[in-house]
């Protein structure tokens, strides 16, 4: 990812490095490894409320947008506008969100520290 982001100039590198990294933050780390330390960690622990945190709203309705092709950069490429359903009822209508750069760049690295953190630790 650190290499991807000094390419500038390239909209096909900066798109494959916005999947990849959503895919791998939202998606896969999740189901592999959040939802198992939210279980398994000690009650208070930062591990455990990092977890929880990435795998409940809002990133998680953001995962599912990635997870089903519900999302599309903002006209200024400056946001991420998804479409999810608040709850798990899927009778519900999808909602329209957006997700900053910013707030989606914490996400993404909270997401990639608390994995590291946890295998660095098996």
């Amino acid at each position: 990812m650190e290499l991807a982001s000094r390419i500038k100039g390239d909209p096909r590198i900066t798109r494959a490095q916005a999947l990849t990294q959503n895919y791998i933050c939202f998606v896969y780390l999740p189901e592999a490894c959040f939802k198992v330390l939210s279980k398994v960690c000690p009650p208070g622990s930062a591990a455990k409320k990092c977890s929880k945190f990435l795998s409940d709203n809002p990133v998680r309705a953001f995962r599912n947008a990635v997870a089903h092709a519900n999302w599309t950069y903002r006209s200024d490429f400056k946001a991420i506008v998804y479409w999810a359903r608040k709850g798990s009822d899927v009778g519900e209508p999808l909602e329209r969100f957006e997700v900053d750069e910013e707030t989606l760049n914490y996400w993404q690295k909270l997401s990639r520290c608390v994995a590291y953190a946890a295998y660095l630790n098996l």
